[in-house]
């Protein structure tokens, strides 16, 4: 089962240039994997101790967010989409 998960240009220099990517899983912990696997660079800007996910950047599965404690447990299927994106910040 094939998912169309989409990272911000910034963290697409690390997988190749591209910032769509399909990759079969069921989860988005096995998302992850897979995708750090395919491309080892983006695992540190993705994830940090504990293989959570960076404080600064967010999932949306289908268009809705996905609070972080809750990606362990993201089941996800075929034809779902997958996004990660910066926080907004300001200052």
């Amino acid at each position: 089962m094939s998912i169309r998960i989409t990272i911000p240009d910034e963290l697409g220099r690390y997988c190749d240039g591209r910032c769509e990517l399909a990759i079969e899983a069921t989860t988005f912990d096995g998302i992850v994997t897979k995708l750090i696997e395919r491309y080892p660079d983006v695992g540190p800007r993705l994830l940090g101790r504990e293989a959570r996910l960076l404080s600064h950047l967010i999932v949306f599965h289908n268009g809705t967010s996905v609070p972080t404690a809750k990606l362990a447990e993201l089941a996800v299927a075929p034809n779902d989409e997958l996004e990660i994106m910066f926080l907004a910040s300001g200052g």
